[in-house]
């Protein structure tokens, strides 16, 4: 024992020392990692870029990078600001002072997102922090995986089976707007302010329900439904610290906070929801093959993936396991009904403020499909016929992309616009940012106007503006569903899913601003309203501009 305690007593350290030298430990660390690293030592020192300053950052503190500009500023601005000063590959500092590069040319961009897509992968962050929603689907799988998944996939998302979707997407489209119609006609004065959000997020699941897998969520009907109330849940109102601890501190959705209860509740009951709904599809799969009748096949999205997956011989050829059919799932559930149902509410939020637009868009309609009615259907065909319809939500989609950045991983070295980029360097791509160009869409690159998709020898004149005109070398600066073998698979699904929520909402009734609500743009897993979106909701007034066609 004496040995021991001589043993400790020798080795005993004093702790102004232990101090001592951990402060200068950090601070050596400090020193390399926002001096000497990003200024001398990085590969990536010589790409252009903004200076390891913020004006957000009062105390100067070094290790905070460019963070402060990109988290208190809207989506896209600092990034713009950058493109525009710096050029087509930027370098950026985030947190910790964590080297970024931020595309924005043409080539670089073919590069990252579409030669070379395998070669970049999601952060590891992401696909933990989402898959934990949306599973291993097609959206998150990686390589060889994401290949399988794709090709097999590709056949329920065909032209063919969209156009068969519009008929199941009129059902909850029509039974929203029919909601809305019956609160004006008894409010007293004729109008009702509501937030619209929570509704199309009930509408769109329901949409995604029939369309996707033949299931009637009745999340319209039954405002206690498990499943709305899971994904109001997990896309909700959470704080911005809680969304940047999840996306920095990925463990932390495991500290037993309410917040993070609510939300595994939340992916529980979702998790219950798509077992039971992948149980029933290969039930009923079965069942068809034993009575060899095409006759009574499911033409949803599942009931086409599973056929085409009982198809296939076994996993060696491609067959997904149950794992990844649940996942595909998780994805559809999820990417589903949020994309499409924060595009509608931006669009309503839109035609609120441009009431000149709205009119429009509404005269469109009844002059080229009428009001609804049983004799009456309305079709892909007719939809995308719309000229000025689908001007409106592509410059939608323009001006408030449903992601507005997204990331890679280099997978390995590599060279981009003659630039060494070595292995684990984060790429960004910011669709907000590259959709406001005003070196590609001109001085009016942030303001709504649709016309400039429009051909100008098609415009009369009282419709003509004085805008640059999209033409389709621009194109590689509008990437709402971004480009390349992994780019959106459901981008057309939900492009005409839009346009039959918009045409049952708007025949009609019409949308003001609601007075002295205020919201802000929020990037969650979508770019979202907070605290929502009110409006003013109004029966359509009559207009001898209104031009109905015959039936």
């Amino acid at each position: 024992m004496a040995v021991a305690s001589t043993l400790m007593n020798s080795v005993r350290v004093d702790p102004l020392s232990a101090v001592g030298t951990f402060v200068a430990l950090l601070s050596s660390y400090i020193f390399y990692r926002t001096y000497l690293l990003p200024n001398f030592l990085s590969p990536l020192r010589h790409i252009p870029g903004p200076p390891n300053r913020s004006k957000y950052n009062k105390y100067r503190l070094p290790f905070l990078g460019n963070f402060p500009d990109i988290i208190k500023e809207e989506a896209g601005v600092p990034h713009r600001e950058w493109i525009e000063k710096y050029g087509g590959l930027v370098r950026y500092l985030g947190i910790f002072c964590r080297e970024r590069l931020l595309l924005a040319d043409p080539k670089a961009i073919q590069h990252v997102f579409g030669t070379n897509s395998y070669r970049y992968h999601k952060p590891t962050r992401v696909i933990t922090i989402l898959g934990q929603i949306l599973g291993k689907g097609v959206l998150l799988a990686e390589g060889d995986a994401h290949k399988k998944q794709r090709k097999m996939l590709n056949p329920a998302f065909g032209h063919k089976h969209i156009k068969e979707m519009v008929s199941i997407m009129v059902g909850p489209s029509k039974t929203l707007g029919k909601m809305w119609e019956d609160l004006v006609s008894q409010s007293e004065n004729g109008s009702v302010e509501f937030d619209i959000t929570t509704d199309l997020g009930r509408a769109t699941l329901d949409i995604i329900g029939l369309a996707g897998f033949g299931y009637d969520f009745q999340a319209l009907t039954n405002p206690n439904n498990e499943l709305s109330a899971a994904y109001r849940d997990l896309f909700g109102n959470s704080s911005n610290l809680v969304q940047l601890l999840r996306a920095l501190v990925p463990m932390y959705v495991y500290v037993p906070f309410k917040h993070n209860q609510i939300r595994w509740q939340a992916i529980q009951s979702i998790d219950r929801v798509s077992v039971k709904l992948i149980a029933d599809k290969r039930a009923q799969a079965i069942a068809e093959a034993a009575l060899g009748s095409n006759e009574e096949e499911g033409k949803d999205l599942m009931s086409v993936l599973i056929r085409g997956n009982e198809q296939v011989g076994s996993l060696e050829d491609g067959k997904l396991n149950d794992t990844e059919l649940k996942d595909q799932i998780l994805t559809f559930l999820a990417a589903g009904h949020e994309t499409t149902s924060v595009t509608v509410t931006w669009m309503l939020h839109i035609f609120s403020t441009h009431q000149d637009v709205q009119r429009r868009v509404r005269d469109e309609l009844l002059s080229e499909i009428g009001r609804p009615s049983d004799s009456n259907a309305i079709t892909y065909d007719a939809l995308n016929a719309l000229p000025y319809l689908n001007a409106c939500v592509k410059e939608l989609l323009r001006v408030i992309p449903p992601v507005p950045t997204t990331s890679r991983v280099a997978g390995e070295d590599d060279q981009i616009l003659g630039y060494d980029i070595p292995k684990g360097t984060e790429v960004f791509l910011s669709p907000a940012a590259l959709h406001k160009l005003k070196s590609v869409y001109g001085d009016d690159a942030e303001d709504f106007v649709p016309e400039r998709w429009m051909d100008p020898a098609t415009l009369k004149d009282d419709q003509k503006v004085k805008t640059k005109f999209v033409t389709p070398d621009m194109h590689w600066a509008y990437l709402p569903f971004l480009t390349g073998p992994r780019n959106c698979i459901g981008s057309k699904f939900a492009l005409i899913e839009t346009k039959v929520l918009i045409y049952y909402l708007l025949i009609n009734l019409e949308y003001h601003p609601a007075p002295g609500f205020t919201f802000k743009k929020a990037a969650r897993i979508t770019w979202r309203p907070l605290p929502g979106m009110r409006l003013v909701v109004k029966s359509v007034s009559d207009s001898p501009s209104t031009m109905v066609k015959e039936q």
